[in-house]
């Protein structure tokens, strides 16, 4: 018997939508998935860097596929989902997207700085039919590199963190060189993170170009952060979307007004966009987070606020400090000899110093306890 599709995805929506130009149909939150989705590959060296040049997307496409290095290129690791190939391979072809300009691509990864930070500019409408340009500024998510991971987990204890300097030094940037524009700006996980880092901070000139800020399940801030005058003067314009069951966008706090969008994996798995649910030119909603995810937020934060930065420091550094001694460099280096590293993790943490060890695995266990402790008094209700 043949497996029947359950759901309308945003490839669907390519094979549905992808006649109509933004001329003639508005960006929606499904374009604007597509093109952070989008950024999450490789095109160092295939797009411009500079912003005073760019190439369609129909053409960047094409050498992509035939590119020398391609098997490399198209590797994306274990978390991001191959499918984002043909995603680029569709949009590539069709009227709505294939026509659309790419430029300022750029990407960073720092070991010492421990960043990991990539960024991509898609210009809508050049020549198009409407009075005024529209842009689109996608920030990266976090991709298969450890580091990557690191620096999300650094936001525990830093009031900021590298690649939200360097997004917001290049939503300035490109503000500047798009004086005219209208422009949007958004990305996925820890990419819907920067892209809420950079408007909250971009100069008040620059903010009046701004139209809608998306957030993909993208991690929290403080409560201080989201309560400062920066955050609050682009609160209208956020436009927050988590599946049912969100992991990563609970991290910390956000704003109340979300969207919840349906998705048909299993638990933190739907934090994959090709997951969620797509309806004609809009996400299928449900009105309540899972209750596992609503637990999750409750515990996390009843668990980490009362912690002092330097046990949120020692407790991350200890974490990822045992995640070096396998010397890999990205998730799926771990998952490859997944016994052997679990090995060297178990013999790195035995050899630690007592005090540090004893501090991390209390830690861990009151995180345990409080989740417990939620769980159960869920259940009363």
């Amino acid at each position: 018997m043949a497996h029947k599709k359950q759901k309308f995805d945003i490839i669907d929506y390519l094979n549905w939508r992808g006649d109509l130009t933004f001329d003639y149909s508005p960006l929606n939150e499904v374009d604007a998935l597509i093109f952070c989705q989008l950024s999450y590959m490789n095109f160092t060296s295939l797009a411009p860097e500079s912003l005073d040049s760019s190439i369609k997307l129909s053409e960047l496409a094409k050498i992509f596929f035939a590119s020398s290095d391609f098997a490399s290129r198209s590797d994306l690791g274990m978390l991001i989902d191959e499918r984002t190939n043909e995603l680029l391979k569709k949009a590539g072809e069709c009227e709505r997207f294939k026509n659309v300009e790419v430029t300022g691509f750029v990407s960073k990864y720092d070991q010492e700085k421990e960043e990991q930070f990539s960024a991509v500019t898609f210009l809508l409408n050049e020549g198009g039919l409407l009075e005024r340009q529209q842009i689109f500024v996608a920030f990266r998510g976090t991709d298969d590199t450890i580091v990557g991971w690191k620096e999300d987990f650094n936001l525990a204890f830093l009031k900021k963190v590298p690649a939200q300097e360097d997004a917001l030094s290049y939503l300035t940037r490109t503000a500047l060189s798009f004086k005219k524009a209208e422009f949007f700006v958004g990305g996925h996980s820890k990419g819907g993170n920067l892209a809420l880092f950079a408007a909250a901070h971009l100069d008040e000139k620059s903010k009046k170009n701004l139209s809608v800020v998306y957030n993909f399940d993208g991690p929290g801030f403080s409560q201080d952060s989201l309560d400062s005058d920066a955050f609050f003067s682009i609160k209208a314009k956020v436009r927050s979307v988590y599946p049912q069951f969100s992991i990563v966008g609970m991290l910390f706090h956000h704003y109340d007004s979300y969207k919840i969008v349906q998705s048909d994996e299993k638990l933190v798995m739907q934090h994959n966009p090709f997951s969620w649910f797509t309806l004609a030119t809009e996400f299928k909603s449900k009105e309540d987070l899972d209750s596992g995810s609503e637990i999750f937020f409750k515990s996390f934060n009843k668990w980490f606020e009362p912690l002092k930065p330097e046990q949120r420091e020692e407790f991350i550094e200890t974490l990822f400090g045992l995640l070096e001694t396998t010397n890999a460099v990205t998730n799926s280096d771990l998952s490859r000899d997944a016994l052997k590293n679990t090995g060297k993790i178990i013999k790195a943490f035995a050899s630690l110093d007592s005090e540090i060890r004893d501090s991390a695995m209390h830690l861990a266990g009151e995180f345990i306890k409080t989740i417990v402790s939620e769980s159960l008094g869920r259940g009363e209700e």
